[in-house]
């Protein structure tokens, strides 16, 4: 606590976050007196102490201001330099992003192909327009593009794939599959904006949808069809699952569609952030329906397809 004639006293602020004038990231507590009144928005402390540090005490501001009548002259430290960090580059959305999911309409994509041999013409275009799937020439042509678009419509991320357009797998080459980024592919930098869920912008449009997350673009992609109460949307990853990827489905009822294998991994997961959500079940049908490890509800999909009313989920409370 800082006082100033034994008049004016100021200490860190209990409720409340400000943007912070270093970083940009609302993690700024400021200074406000005995009656929460904010002494000024450039002064105070960032929460993020390992990667921003900013601090601006109100000693350092009445020294800033010597005019004031208020300002009492003692000892003062050399006030603290502003570091700006470096800002993460979206995509972007009129020269990258447009051209690439427009693009998929008209040049030849191998998902896209194979998912032509389950699906009406009419579902596959829903389906590329409904989650902006895009195509690239990379990996010898025709790869998939999914791009990560948050609920505020910014373009985080694309993931580029390359897949087999007679069963729908993805290409491999040295046991590993064809993957990248538009990042890497565009020269866009190091500086990447955090991951945010496939099918995130859906959201908005569909407000009281139950929420599916599956762990694959593609299975997201498939699983679609499978229900029309629920909207799919996926991690890109098992270990994407976090608090912070989840946080837009905060108060949303939502279903966990673990990978074969990753069943109790999900679940634990879903137990520490069961606070986001006002309901959270999760189903280990893969669990007892996988014929290979790893499998997905995709993959049980394709393989009861046309007869998927065999499929019976029986989901539990996390």
């Amino acid at each position: 606590m800082i006082r100033f004639h034994n008049k004016y006293t100021y200490q860190l602020a209990k409720r409340g976050k400000w943007i912070c004038p270093n970083c940009g990231r609302k993690t700024f507590v400021c200074y406000v007196d005995a009656e929460g009144n904010v002494l000024n928005e450039q002064v105070g402390k960032c929460d993020r102490a390992d990667h921003c540090a900013y601090h601006y005490p109100p000693r350092l501001y009445f020294h800033d201001n010597r005019s004031m009548s208020n300002y009492h002259s003692y000892y003062l430290p050399p006030r603290p330099k502003v570091r700006r960090l470096p800002q993460p580059t979206y995509i972007d959305s009129e020269t990258i992003f447009k051209p690439s999911v427009d693009g998929t309409l008209t040049h030849r994509n191998n998902l896209i192909e194979f998912l032509k041999t389950v699906f009406d013409e009419k579902r596959v275009k829903q389906m590329i327009q409904d989650y902006y799937i895009g195509t690239s020439k990379h990996f010898g042509g025709g790869a998939a593009v999914f791009y990560q678009v948050s609920q505020y419509g910014k373009v985080h991320r694309g993931k580029v794939m390359q897949y087999d357009a007679g069963n729908g797998k993805r290409v491999k080459k040295n046991g590993s599959g064809l993957v990248t980024s538009v990042h890497k592919l565009m020269n866009l930098g190091d500086d990447l904006p955090s991951q945010c869920l496939f099918g995130e912008h859906l959201l908005k449009e569909h407000r009281d949808m139950y929420v599916g997350i599956v762990e694959s673009e593609k299975t997201a992609i498939i699983a679609s069809a499978m229900f029309d109460d629920c909207l799919m949307l996926a991690s890109g990853g098992c270990g994407n699952l976090s608090p912070s990827l989840c946080e837009p489905l905060r108060g949303r009822n939502v279903y966990l569609f673990p990978d074969n294998g990753k069943y109790h991994e999900w679940k634990e997961k879903g137990r520490r952030m069961r606070h986001l959500f006002g309901e959270l079940s999760i189903t280990d049908i893969m669990e007892r329906e996988a014929q290979e490890p790893g499998e997905d509800i995709g993959d049980l999909y394709l393989r009861k397809y046309p007869n998927i009313d065999e499929i019976v989920f029986d989901f539990k409370d996390v």
